[in-house]
């Protein structure tokens, strides 16, 4: 009896916080190219975030909870990409190549009144590694990038701001500077606590980026949404295509998944939040 009742007590706590300092997020995407030389290809991300104040839930998305509270923050971020090629020949000698890159990032969020400052700066590592008729070849490539945004709230729940976004890597003719903009806009709809994310990310430089995205609150704790993405490096367009939905099992934790379609190239992702 007394185990039950404890059980009942801790679920209830679960279920009943409404204010959270930190918060946990991570995922896996398998990436499936459809390229015969290409055996397999993944990612995995982790985000730690430390809020300087609690953030309260309140009575929008649970997922949106820190936006609409314009919840100053820092953040650092982990990534482990890998891509493991077939083993084949070429002029009858064995060959094949596996690449990984490992990167991280720390980052600052402030809001101040209206006004929104945003900064980054990241280091990623490159390595290479072919193998060919039995001899093994490994080569580095280091890239840091960074991030500096200045942004402005017009009207509530609306954020509009631009910057830069920028690389340097070891070869100085990669280096690129980009102009950055970012714009974030999370609105109600009708009197049934439905809500509506509306948000884009764009950098244009060398090589320009553009991603625009939309997620339908159907409650505090239910979302689908759609994402899409346009790469241009000034010879080449690639876009890309996804659908994602998170649920929010309670105001502590979630869980997501996101699949995506592109140029001959297909993605399958999990995720989950932890708050605390």
């Amino acid at each position: 009896m007394k185990r039950s009742l404890l059980a009942l007590m801790l679920t209830t706590i679960a279920g009943s916080t409404f204010a959270y300092n930190a918060q946990l997020d991570g995922g896996f995407t398998y990436i499936d190219i459809d390229n015969d030389a290409i055996d397999n290809a993944g990612q995995l991300d982790a985000k730690g975030t430390f809020y300087f104040e609690p953030v309260q839930t309140k009575n929008g998305p649970l997922n949106e909870a820190a936006f609409l509270g314009h919840n100053s923050n820092v953040y650092g971020t982990y990534s482990y990409n890998y891509v493991d090629s077939d083993t084949y020949y070429v002029a009858g000698e064995k060959f094949s190549a596996e690449t990984d890159i490992h990167s991280i990032a720390a980052g600052v969020e402030y809001f101040y009144e209206q006004f929104y400052l945003n900064g980054e700066i990241g280091f990623a590592q490159n390595n290479v590694k072919i193998t060919e008729a039995g001899y093994s070849s490994d080569e580095d490539y280091d890239v840091t990038t960074y991030r500096a945004l200045v942004g402005f709230m017009p009207i509530s729940n609306l954020l509009l701001a631009a910057g830069v976004n920028g690389y340097q890597g070891d070869d100085s003719e990669d280096d690129d500077a980009a102009f950055a903009v970012k714009a974030k806009y999370v609105t109600p709809i009708g009197q049934n606590g439905q809500y509506l994310n509306l948000e884009a990310d764009g950098a244009f430089g060398d090589f320009d980026a553009v991603t625009i995205g939309a997620d339908y609150y159907f409650d505090q704790a239910f979302s689908i949404g759609t994402a899409y993405n346009l790469q241009d490096d000034g010879e080449d367009d690639v876009d890309f295509f996804s659908v994602r939905s998170k649920y929010f099992i309670n105001n502590n934790l979630a869980v997501g998944g996101e699949v995506g379609f592109g140029d001959d190239v297909q993605t399958f992702n999990v995720n989950a939040t932890f708050r605390f």
